[in-house]
């Protein structure tokens, strides 16, 4: 079995859905509109990205359109989050950014605030991890965050990430030009946490 990222990910037979003990993820659908807009329209979400808070639902129509359309070309995988019980999104996770020669990619996560502290986006983000290294047989995943992001911090370490870079200006987030940090996940330090 070839374990070229891109081969793997052109093989793939459908988007893949994962499922936790109390988070499942899915592909996106146009239904799903509404549950994006509540997303990224959410200051507190959007605080340390690097695009502003989404105004108008159409901006959430054309977002599910886009994270599509990613798939079907297979340059990004963007899965919505929903409770286990419900099908209502209340957050996203993607791995993008592939390089088939160093067999990586980066993870990025979002989550509303009305569901923060109940370690909801620590479990997403772990069966996310868990099927990169497995299915695509990932090496090594990065995250690109802002260094005045604490709580995200918090969840990759959890997680087993090291920061690798010292903190470097390089996103503008809202107004602001911020320092970012990039932290890493060998598969091999997955693999030894009992995954």
């Amino acid at each position: 079995m070839s374990s070229d990222v891109h081969a793997l990910l052109a093989r793939l037979p459908g988007f893949p859905v994962l499922a936790g003990q109390r988070v499942r993820l899915r592909g996106p659908g146009a239904a799903d509109a509404d549950g994006v807009f509540a997303l990224f329209s959410d200051p507190a979400v959007m605080r340390y990205w690097t695009s502003v808070p989404m105004q108008v639902r159409a901006q959430a129509e054309g977002k599910v359109e886009e994270m599509r359309t990613e798939f079907t070309h297979r340059d990004r995988i963007h899965w919505l989050v929903t409770e286990r019980r419900g099908d209502a999104v209340i957050g996203s996770c993607s791995l993008f950014r592939f390089d088939a020669r160093r067999r990586l990619a980066e993870i990025g996560y979002a989550l509303r605030s009305d569901h923060w502290g109940r370690g909801l986006a620590t479990e997403a983000v772990s069966l996310v991890l868990d099927w990169g290294f497995h299915a695509l047989a990932l090496r090594r995943v990065e995250a690109d965050i802002d260094a005045r992001n604490d709580a995200s911090r918090r969840l990759l370490a959890r997680l087993g990430f090291q920061r690798e870079d010292p903190p470097r200006p390089r996103f503008i987030a809202g107004h602001t030009l911020a320092d970012a940090e990039v932290h890493a996940l060998p598969a091999q330090a997955w693999q030894a946490r009992g995954r």
